[in-house]
C-alpha cells in the first residue's frame, strides 16, 4: 500500500509540473513594427513634442533625436529652452547626460533611461525586451506591452508610452519640418 501512494505522488507530481502551459489568446504578431518611416526618419534629426507626466507634475518641450554609428543620440529641451538632459542610447545601454538638477537623481535617470531604450529599441532584434513584447494591433492602433511599460501608437500618430510601475507617461508627437 505504501508503495503505491509513493508511486501515485511521483506520478502525480510529475504529470502535474510537465502539463503544458495555456497561453492567452490575444491577437499577437511580431512582424508589426511600432517605429514607420513617416514617424522616425534614420538619416535626419527627428522632432517631437513631449509631454512628460506623473501625478501632479508635467513637463513639456521638444525632443530632438538622431541615429548614428548604431546609436541614438537626443537631447530633451523645455518650453522656455532649458535642456532637460541629452542622452546616447543603444540596444545594450542608455545614458542620461547632463541632466538638469530637477530630474537629476539616481533613480530617476534610471527610470527615464530605461523608458527611452524601451521606446527607441522597440524594434531592434538585437533588444531582448522587444523580442518578448506583446504587440497588438487595434482599430489601427499598434499596443505593446511588456512587465510595467506600455507603448502605444495611436490612429492618429501620436505615441504614448506608460510607466505602470513608476505612473509616468510619456506623450510624443511628431512635429512638421
Amino acid at each position: 500500500m505504501m508503495r503505491f501512494l509513493l508511486f501515485a505522488n511521483i506520478a502525480l507530481f510529475l504529470f502535474a509540473g510537465c502539463s503544458p502551459k495555456i497561453a492567452p489568446t490575444v491577437s499577437r504578431n511580431p512582424d508589426f513594427q511600432f517605429w514607420q518611416p513617416h514617424l522616425r526618419d534614420s538619416v535626419q534629426i527627428n522632432r517631437y513634442r513631449i509631454a512628460m507626466s506623473r501625478d501632479n507634475m508635467n513637463i513639456s518641450g521638444i525632443w530632438l533625436v538622431r541615429y548614428m554609428d548604431e546609436t541614438w543620440r537626443g537631447t530633451m529641451v523645455n518650453e522656455f529652452g532649458l535642456k532637460m538632459f541629452d542622452f546616447t542610447c543603444t540596444a545594450r545601454t542608455c545614458k542620461l547626460i547632463n541632466v538638469v538638477a530637477l530630474i537629476d537623481r539616481w533613480h530617476i535617470r534610471r527610470t527615464i533611461a530605461r523608458d527611452v531604450q524601451f521606446m527607441l529599441e522597440i524594434d531592434n532584434p538585437t533588444f531582448k525586451a522587444g523580442q518578448r513584447a506583446d504587440r497588438t494591433l487595434n482599430n489601427g492602433a499598434l499596443t505593446i506591452s511588456h512587465k510595467n511599460k506600455l507603448l502605444q501608437r495611436l490612429a492618429n500618430g501620436e505615441m504614448v508610452m506608460h510607466n505602470k510601475r513608476h505612473n509616468l507617461t510619456y506623450s510624443f508627437n511628431k512635429m512638421d519640418e
